[in-house]
């Protein structure tokens, strides 16, 4: 009886093994495929922010001389720029919706890379998009004060 016990365990034992890899391959793409969503989904979100605060700089530019609003100008031609990258969101989205079950977990890094590296520059140009708010906060605010 003990034989047949050791012969089953040894029969069985490169089964267990490999069921237990292909469980652990499934589970790292799970978890891959999972983090290219939320990134994915924190990038919607921050391309939405700077849109949003794009739109709020046409109003600050309004009360300014001219030679200072023209180069404010210049930010708003960020606005075809973030639709493009909303635009190639989605086309990234449509991709993981037809083939992100069978993406190896190699590509699923990749785009989570690439979404990182996304995140990365837009909160980049988001700071300076700050910064350029707040200065043309401050000019309004001096020019306010000087036509006092």
């Amino acid at each position: 009886m003990t034989l047949y016990l050791l012969i089953a365990a040894v029969l069985l034992a490169p089964v267990v093994i490999v069921v237990w890899l292909r469980e652990r391959r499934l589970a790292a793409r799970t978890r891959e495929l999972r983090s290219v969503l939320d990134h994915a989904d924190a990038l919607e979100g921050e391309l939405q922010e700077c849109r949003a605060r794009l739109r709020e700089i046409p109003a600050l530019v309004s009360h300014l001389p001219p030679a200072i609003s023209l180069s404010a100008h210049a930010t708003l031609t960020a606005e075809p720029a973030v639709q493009a990258a909303l635009h190639d969101l989605l086309q990234h989205r449509l991709w993981l919706k037809q083939f992100g079950a069978d993406a190896s977990l190699e590509a699923l890094r990749s785009a989570s890379a690439a979404l990182v590296q996304s995140r990365q520059k837009l909160a980049m140009q988001l700071t300076q998009l700050g910064a350029a708010r707040a200065e043309l906060v401050q000019a309004n605010v001096e020019i306010e004060r000087s036509a006092r």
